[in-house]
């Protein structure tokens, strides 16, 4: 299951991420350079026949962390362990990234209008 099957996120192409693969990151300029909002990073460790995940949501103009959370599975059962992870990171993201989208919508400035204008200057505005 990938995360790009679920409409509501905008996911970026894997191979436009990987260029930042192993590299220190500044991740107001990742969503910068990718026009994203958000950006999910995480990292894949393995010891013996075991894998932890770590994953996080970081709100890119920011920086703040929105979400964070790690699973762990055993090495043979990675597909079950990746399915799992999708669908997890999917529903713990899902309404934080609604509430922060809210937020974003809310700072919106206002259009403000100039006090002089009349009934005439107002199609300017509107039409």
């Amino acid at each position: 299951m990938a995360l790009s099957r679920f409409h509501w996120l905008f996911v970026i192409a894997s191979n436009s991420s990987f260029t930042y693969k192993g590299r220190v990151i500044d991740v107001k300029q990742v969503g910068r350079e990718l026009g994203v909002r958000d950006v999910l990073e995480g990292s894949v460790r393995k010891a013996g026949g075991r894998t932890r995940i770590a994953g996080q949501l970081i709100d890119a103009p920011t920086g703040a962390l929105l979400w964070a959370d790690r699973f762990e599975g055993a090495l043979e059962d990675m597909f079950d362990l990746q399915d799992h992870v999708t669908a997890s990171v999917v529903s713990a993201i899902t309404p934080k990234v609604q509430v922060e989208e809210i937020k974003r919508a809310t700072r919106q400035p206002k259009i403000c209008m100039p006090t002089t204008a009349t009934c005439a200057d107002w199609g300017k505005f509107v039409g």
